[in-house]
């Protein structure tokens, strides 16, 4: 088995920099390549308030989803609320782990209805920081419709805990033997340099990318 590649970026939000963006989006339409496009539902990360907001933002991400990007619902308000690293234990920081489920459930209710107030059809969860317990896949499954979890070192996707996980491992491109490699950007704090290499490996070998 080829080796094939996924896309995501994260921290998208009404505050976001287009000029930072626009360019992953010109060589994704070029190539075909339809990402995994993580939103903020109710940003509130003073990393991540830029600009003033967008009014139009909401209709920016109806376009996406038109275009076959796929929308993930990256988290609440992108706030930090424990130290705890969660399931995953990549960072000691999350919006949800440790967090109260009676918490959890007003948190992860709210976003979700707002991509449904929007006409986003969002199927897939995205922690911010890769941080998440199980409450928050208690409260996913029962409160909501997303079936699939951006998350996790695996080689392929595999079914656990009654969702269908797309690993997330790697930050840089690299060729792979065979798998399943989804490669995270943030087009907000990621350099030129960054984005170049990826441009590179994409004219190089975007036959291997595939959509979810």
């Amino acid at each position: 088995m080829v080796a094939k590649y996924l896309i995501r970026l994260d921290d998208a939000s009404e505050y976001m920099d287009y000029n930072k963006w626009d360019k992953y989006f010109k060589i994704f339409d070029k190539y075909n390549i339809k990402p995994i496009i993580a939103v903020i539902p109710f940003n509130k990360d003073p990393k991540l308030i830029n600009n003033n907001p967008d009014k139009n933002f909401w209709d920016k991400v109806r376009n996406w989803q038109k275009n076959g990007y796929l929308i993930g619902m990256h988290g609440y308000e992108h706030v930090y609320l424990t130290n705890q690293s969660g399931i995953i234990g990549l960072n000691n920081k999350s919006e949800f782990a440790g967090v109260p489920v009676e918490k959890q459930i007003k948190m992860i209710s709210r976003a979700y209805e707002k991509f449904k107030k929007e006409c986003i059809d969002v199927k897939i969860f995205v922690a911010p920081a890769h941080s998440f317990d199980y409450n928050t896949l208690f409260v996913l499954k029962n409160y909501t419709n997303i079936e699939y979890i951006s998350d996790g070192f695996f080689v392929n996707p595999l079914i656990l805990y009654g969702f269908k996980w797309i690993p997330q491992q790697l930050w840089k491109p690299k060729l792979k033997i065979n798998g399943i490699w989804t490669i995270c950007y943030h087009p907000e704090s990621d350099n030129e340099e960054k984005f170049e290499i990826l441009s590179k490996f994409i004219q190089n070998n975007n036959s291997l990318f595939i959509d979810l």
